[in-house]
């Protein structure tokens, strides 16, 4: 058991559902249920903190809307904004199938509670006797409590996950995190473009804490939800007739920058002409810019440059959902 602070802290738990909020039966069916984590089970795992535990929302990962994400922010800004020292981290807890994109917004609508923020969840139920759950908890709060005491707080906001090969539980920075592959790890997006790996770190973390970053996400939480149409990077990628009620589209980037412009450039223009801003990325901040991608920009794309698709998606999100 690791030593207690001194003074003990107080961090706000966020439970938000997802295979760490559920059970599995004994045929094999995951579902939802009141999560069972309390205060009481947080301080048998970790004495360094005081600990208050709320729901906001309760939703499986893969059926996550922008909606729901904006209710769940909102009430985490709202108990976290009670007052500068009521608390000095947070953990929340969710579904690891659309946690990228949650970690996505956490920096940039969170970062101004200048406060550690971990977002852990588990490939397998809390009552699977394999499950990961516990163990990526205990690595959040070791994070936290870290980050607390040698002052990296508002530096450190990411995810924590277990690696498929080592089983150890790995922290991603949250402005790195992608989408969990097939086995459940969350890669940390690298821009191979720039040959000073931490320069895209440092001015995401400096970035995200603006004040500017922080009306944003208040506005972001305040407007109505609008619709944001993704195109995949698939071969001949299906694009629809009709645009309406569609406040945005982003069109995703093969890893060189790269699109179908013979089918995404009519879509490009179509959107010029309709006043409906149209986005590519991920794009490399460096290096070769190929016909495709000029022919796209040329037509009204928008590229996003140095993030991951997560990071993209929740800029155009943050603007016009």
């Amino acid at each position: 058991m690791p030593k207690s602070l001194k003074i003990k802290k107080n961090l706000l738990v966020v439970l938000l559902g997802g295979t760490i909020g559920s059970s599995v039966d004994k045929d094999g069916n995951v579902a939802l249920e009141e999560q069972g984590f309390d205060a009481e089970f947080f301080e048998a795992l970790d004495k360094r903190f005081n600990y208050k535990v709320i729901e906001p929302v309760r939703y499986s990962s893969e059926n996550a809307s922008v909606s729901t994400y904006k209710e769940a922010i909102g009430k985490i800004m709202e108990e976290a904004g009670k007052g500068s020292s009521k608390y000095k981290g947070i953990l929340i807890l969710h579904g690891t199938d659309s946690m990228a994109y949650f970690a996505q917004l956490v920096i940039r609508c969170l970062s101004h509670l200048k406060m550690p923020i971990i977002v852990t969840g588990a490939k397998r139920p809390k009552n699977d006797p394999r499950t990961d759950s516990v163990k990526n908890i205990i690595m959040a709060i070791g994070l936290l409590a870290a980050a607390v005491k040698d002052g990296t707080g508002p530096r450190t906001v990411g995810v924590v996950y277990e690696d498929s090969l080592t089983k150890k539980s790995l922290y991603v920075p949250a402005q790195d995190a992608e989408t969990a592959d097939i086995n459940g790890d969350m890669r940390m997006f690298c821009d191979r473009s720039d040959p000073a790996s931490a320069t895209f770190n440092k001015k995401a973390k400096s970035h995200f804490a603006t004040e500017e970053y922080r009306k944003r996400a208040e506005a972001f939480l305040a407007r109505e939800e609008r619709k944001i149409l993704l195109i995949p990077a698939v071969p001949q990628p299906y694009v629809p007739e009709d645009l309406t009620g569609f406040a945005a589209v982003l069109i995703e980037c093969y890893h060189s920058g790269t699109a179908d412009n013979n089918i995404l450039v009519p879509l490009a223009a179509k959107c010029r002409e309709a006043g409906i801003p149209c986005y590519m990325g991920p794009v490399p901040v460096n290096g070769n810019i190929y016909e495709s991608r000029r022919a796209l920009e040329d037509a009204g794309c928008i590229p996003i440059k140095g993030m991951p698709l997560e990071g993209c998606w929740a800029e155009v999100v943050i603007d016009h959902a």
